[in-house]
């Protein structure tokens, strides 16, 4: 049976950087790109950090029952959303191990799914570290800093004890402080985890 290794983490925690690491080490893991409606990023790439898609898109495929699992967001820009997509990435029936970026909502929808073949693991990153990471990369181009804030405010109360529990997360946290330190954490959870 195929397992899901799913990166959750605050927004600036190192989740693309750490799943770029280990999609391009010599790990026998296949990378899930999930989907989102938000606009992209400068430095971003569509198919590799997601696949952009505009709502249309998203509607169209949710009638067509494609949708394993959604979440909107409120931004101060209107609602985002972000999806994972039945696209023909995903066969469960593999022995193959999976390499996702997904929420702690998406996350919780996909245990629902598929049980315990869903192994989370938590990217932790101090507060005060996270907050230079989100400036830095707002003052690299993107300069929307009312955006940041609303996200910082918002990781803070979904990474919360409370909602962990509320929302059933069974989580491996590992400490962020150093990207190959981090990657090597990580590459050894997957390879241990059968």
């Amino acid at each position: 049976m195929a397992k899901i290794f799913c990166l959750v983490g605050a927004s600036c925690s190192g989740k693309d950087t750490i799943f770029r690491n280990l999609v391009d080490s010599d790990l026998p893991i296949v990378p899930i790109v999930t989907y989102t409606t938000r606009p992209i990023r400068p430095n971003e790439k569509n198919g590799r950090e997601y696949y952009f898609v505009d709502k249309h898109n998203f509607i169209k495929l949710r009638h067509q029952g494609k949708i394993i699992e959604s979440r909107i967001y409120h931004t101060v820009h209107g609602d985002w959303i972000y999806f994972t997509a039945n696209d023909g990435q995903l066969d469960m029936t593999s022995n193959k191990k999976y390499l996702m970026i997904n929420t702690l909502e998406g996350v919780s929808k996909l245990q629902r799914l598929y049980k315990d073949d869903v192994v989370t693991i938590h990217l932790c990153v101090g507060d005060r570290e996270r907050l230079l990471r989100n400036l830095s990369r707002e003052m690299n181009g993107n300069e929307d800093y009312v955006e940041m804030c609303r996200r910082f405010i918002s990781d803070t109360k979904d990474f919360s004890v409370e909602n962990l529990a509320r929302l059933h997360i069974k989580e491996i946290r590992v400490v962020n402080e150093n990207i190959p330190d981090c990657v090597k954490e990580v590459s050894q959870i997957i390879t241990n985890k059968n």
